[in-house]
């Protein structure tokens, strides 16, 4: 091998592994990220918040603080879960009246784009990088005949 040639490949390499590890780096904080997003649904978290907003003088006031918020813990529950569910229901109502106006193509794009949203799962139910129910953009459905990455053959 060339000392050009081996360069090169060095040069490529390392610019490789940068990359990985930049990937491998940045998925590490996002999911850390939704994991403390997801604990200021709770009381803890909530109390932690405050907390951290009001900065408590002494631990009486901290102690009489967290009590308020564990009092209040479940109605916070609560009224996420509500929430949740108000937003889906009327989530499934817009989709219903838009049915009647989008093609199949475009609402099959948005039932996609509304479970990505809708399933976004915890951390820890994420499975090799894949949210359930999302398939690759490059992967056919089996039966079709196409190798992934190709577009099926055309209609007869």
């Amino acid at each position: 091998m060339q000392t050009r040639t081996k360069s090169a490949f060095l040069l490529l390499s390392v610019l490789v592994l940068g990359i990985v590890i930049g990937i491998l780096v940045s998925g590490v904080l996002v999911n850390r990220r939704m994991e403390r997003i997801a604990g200021l649904r709770t009381g803890p978290g909530i109390a932690q918040l405050i907390e951290r907003a009001v900065e408590p003088e002494s631990e009486e006031q901290r102690a009489r603080i967290r009590e308020v918020i564990d009092a209040a813990a479940p109605r916070f529950a609560e009224v996420f879960q509500r929430t949740h569910e108000d937003m889906r229901l009327l989530s499934d109502s817009v989709m219903t009246e838009l049915s009647g106006i989008l093609n199949s193509e475009q609402m099959e794009s948005l039932k996609r784009h509304m479970e990505l949203r809708r399933g976004a799962p915890s951390p820890g139910e994420r499975r090799g990088g894949q949210f359930p129910g999302r398939r690759n953009p490059r992967e056919r459905p089996e039966g079709d005949g196409s190798p992934p990455g190709m577009p099926p053959p055309p209609p007869e």
